[in-house]
């Protein structure tokens, strides 16, 4: 009896945007040594020309580089492919860049100097995401209000449009919608969408929630889905939208004849 054959899945790609010589080098070989296939482009038109030419299942991003910076490449590669994971990597850590980048749609950030196990530790949690909303096609349709999430096709619509959700935005939905009836702190948002320890005083989760709430609540409809307790946290339920009312106008008086 022949033996069968299995046919081994080829390894994640990771497209690595780093003008540092050292750095990308670093990179490269800590993710090859990790299993995946890294590519290294040193410049922001290479990086764009090579994602033009065929998508990786991560990119990994610095912010300052030259021709085109990361702030372009992430609102331009947010244009067509909104489900590739981006991970930032940047030496500007403050808290307003950290804000920013993550508002135009990168699913992480990471400061330099970071330590490279930790930089494939979150590579690798973004595979996992991406894999994992691939097989909630098990799952049947979940319908909110107006909002419907189609499992088998990774589809999210709001009154009968695309919401064009990244898979980042995807997940804190599904986190969401998974435990409609309470509240999630932040603390328990992030564990289960980014699968660590929130820092204290980090933004990301509260940014996320606004980057989702632009797509499903922000679009019209009857509904308002992503709901917040103050003090508390986030939760999903379908809230009926109220519409601003117009002032009472006085009424007209007729002339008086004299």
């Amino acid at each position: 009896m022949a033996a069968t054959e299995t046919i081994d899945a080829p390894p994640r790609r990771v497209l690595v945007v780093e003008d540092d010589e050292s750095t990308s080098e670093a990179i490269a070989f800590h993710l090859g040594r990790a299993g995946l296939e890294p590519s290294v482009a040193r410049d922001g038109l290479a990086a764009l020309t090579a994602l033009k030419g065929g998508l990786p299942d991560v990119l990994v991003l610095d912010l300052m580089l030259p021709h085109l910076d990361g702030w372009y490449l992430i609102r331009e590669v947010r244009r067509w492919a909104p489900r590739l994971p981006i991970l930032v990597v940047t030496a500007r850590t403050n808290e307003h860049d950290r804000v920013e980048v993550l508002a135009l749609g990168a699913d992480d950030v990471m400061a330099k100097p970071f330590s490279m196990r930790e930089l494939v530790a979150r590579v690798s949690a973004a595979i996992r995401r991406v894999d994992l909303a691939s097989v909630e096609g098990d799952r049947a349709p979940v319908v909110v209000g107006e909002l419907v999430i189609d499992p088998e096709r990774l589809a999210v619509t709001v009154s009968g449009r695309p919401a064009g959700l990244t898979p980042l935005e995807l997940k804190l939905l599904w986190v969401l919608t998974e435990h409609r009836g309470r509240t999630l702190t932040r603390d328990e948002i992030y564990r289960l969408v980014w699968g660590g320890e929130r820092a204290h005083g980090d933004r990301s989760v509260d940014v996320l929630v606004r980057r989702l709430r632009r797509k499903v609540d922000e679009v019209g409809g009857r509904f308002t889905y992503v709901q917040t307790q103050h003090g508390v946290g986030y939760r999903v339920e379908a809230v009926p939208r109220t519409f601003p009312v117009a002032p009472a106008r006085a009424p007209v008086r007729e002339p008086t004849g004299r």
